[in-house]
């Protein structure tokens, strides 16, 4: 006896004619009945009685019926927790820099969509400094974090390095018409996100270790506008390649020695979302990153970590 007998007969009882469910079925109605005298064969008891009207059940069919269905029911039921259990579920919040979201943030919504369907995203996209904030506020579960060589904790999960670009021109044109060293920065006017920005950070510690004053003239917290800025040639910016897509007619040149940062996927230690959905989107975020890189869509980034 199986389940597929138990169904076969709740619908002949409840259709009251082996046709009709058949039909309902959609089995011939000869392998229907076939399969009724196999159940009653193997119960050693009458079931149903089949007469010119249609089938009625027997007192013990009747019982019998009864039982097969909250029997069914139960079955249906643990067949669909299951299948809930084996779906991680949960909402798990993202912290994104504006430059990694530019190219990150849709195509992590899409995968997280394919492959967690019951996982929802809850996305935080601004400046490095901020998400930081936030993140120390423990308000996200998850952040891409941009840290030094020698920064960052333990757990943090390697994602991508990039180099800085100088992106406008300066007012004394280099030595070499594609790049510019760090020496020839001096002077130059920039603008920078505020002292809070990891990118800040990074840029003034990497011209003082050459000697060489950051000549900050606004401080401006949007990618956007800094690029605005730096075609208009009233000032520089210093950004990784990535965020430059778009500004075809401003001059981007390589910065020597090269200044790179390095991006970290970042785990809150108490995060609120569970375990399982946070762990699925950190893997995610991961394996967008390395096939966004390889796809040549996320230019200028070098993946690091495993993409599995």
């Amino acid at each position: 006896m199986d389940v597929l007998q138990l169904r076969y007969l709740i619908a002949i009882v409840d259709a009251g004619s082996l046709s009709r469910a058949a039909d309902g079925l959609r089995v011939s109605q000869p392998a229907l009945s076939q399969r009724m005298t196999q159940l009653e064969r193997e119960l050693g008891v009458q079931l149903v009685e089949r007469g010119p009207r249609g089938v009625r059940p027997t007192q013990a069919g009747l019982e019998f019926y009864r039982d097969a269905h909250r029997l069914v029911r139960q079955f249906d039921h643990l067949a669909s927790a299951a299948a809930e259990l084996d779906q991680v579920r949960g909402l798990v919040s993202v912290g994104l820099p504006s430059g990694a979201a530019a190219h990150l943030a849709a195509p992590l919504f899409r995968w997280t969509r394919a492959h967690c369907p019951g996982v929802r995203l809850e996305l935080f996209e601004s400046m490095s400094g901020y998400v930081d904030e936030l993140f120390a506020h423990g308000r996200m579960d998850l952040a891409v974090m941009y840290v030094g060589p020698s920064a960052g904790r333990a757990d943090d999960v390697p994602l991508y390095t990039e180099d800085l670009y100088l992106v406008g021109e300066p007012p004394v044109p280099p030595t070499r018409p594609d790049r510019i060293s760090v020496a020839e920065l001096a002077g130059v006017p920039i603008v920078a996100p505020g002292s809070r920005s990891s990118l800040r950070r990074l840029l003034e510690q990497a011209l003082r270790q050459h000697d060489v004053e950051l000549t900050v003239v606004a401080d401006v917290e949007s990618l956007g506008t800094m690029l605005r800025i730096a075609e208009g040639g009233d000032a520089c910016a210093m950004l990784p390649l990535s965020t430059t897509s778009g500004a075809e007619t401003v001059a981007i040149r390589r910065i020597e020695p090269v200044i790179s940062r390095r991006a970290v996927l970042r785990t809150a230690t108490d995060a609120s979302a569970p375990a399982e959905a946070v762990a699925a989107v950190r893997s995610g975020i991961l394996s967008v990153t390395h096939e966004l890189a390889e796809a040549g869509r996320w230019p200028g980034i070098r993946p690091e970590g495993d993409p599995r």
